[in-house]
């Protein structure tokens, strides 16, 4: 189901925020990318997380036109993207990049079978909720912000989406928290930090406004790339001067 809402353009969150923060992620991961080619392949997906963040703010960018103008058409596969990325994607991606970067066979390990639960999750919580999305999602404004709503979806009722919500959360944090890299230490710690802010003060739409402040933190990778050494000083290959 999809909500429209008098065309009125918030204050805080809007069309406009996310096509500006995508405007900066994009040329951002662009940079990540070509500085760990160039530098460290081992950083390749952590690198590519601007980039990916982008066009998650584009597809969030359609979901808010699309409110705003009441348009279905571009309502409904804008709201499919974001939520794939939001839902699915990095629950994966983040402890797949962590496992990249690892040295260490025991947390590497844990890393991938992180991955391997977020792969998981995308597959048992993101699809069966693709497929109805007609029946099962809501999409509306809250306050400023984009709430979406799949009270219906199996594994979002009572103690199953509380503990896939502790899941998600250990998937995406823990890895950047534990890496040796101490970039992406202080990465993870503004993540973690951002998750508890939007749970705290934007609990109604959690899912859009966590993925914002994500998005905007992303950029700091620009900056641990920039620092990372090139291949003659690279040490062992895997870490950055953060450590």
């Amino acid at each position: 189901m999809l909500v429209g809402h008098p065309k009125r353009r918030p204050m805080c969150f809007s069309t406009d925020a996310s096509l500006t923060t995508a405007a900066a992620l994009l040329p951002a991961g662009v940079y990540t990318l070509s500085a760990a080619w160039q530098k460290n392949r081992a950083y390749l997906l952590v690198a590519a997380l601007p980039l990916l963040f982008g066009v998650q703010q584009l597809a969030e960018a359609g979901v808010w036109f699309g409110l705003e103008h009441d348009l279905p058409w571009l309502l409904k596969p804008a709201a499919l993207v974001f939520l794939f990325f939001a839902l699915g994607f990095w629950p994966f991606w983040v402890p797949l990049s962590a496992a990249a970067l690892e040295d260490r066979p025991a947390q590497r390990r844990l890393f991938l079978a992180a991955a391997a639960g977020g792969l998981a999750m995308c597959c048992l919580y993101y699809v069966p909720l693709a497929m109805r999305f007609d029946v099962w999602v809501t999409v509306r404004m809250v306050h400023h912000s984009i709430r979406y709503d799949y009270p219906d979806l199996p594994l979002a009722q009572g103690v199953a989406g509380l503990v896939w919500t502790g899941l998600y959360l250990l998937a995406v944090c823990c890895p950047l928290l534990a890496s040796r890299d101490g970039q992406l230490r202080l990465l993870g710690l503004a993540v973690t930090g951002s998750a508890l802010v939007s749970q705290l003060l934007f609990w109604y739409a959690f899912a859009s406004v966590w993925c914002f402040f994500a998005a905007a933190l992303s950029v700091q990778l620009c900056y641990v790339l920039y620092r990372l050494p090139g291949p003659a000083g690279r040490g062992d290959g895997v870490l950055s001067p953060g450590v």
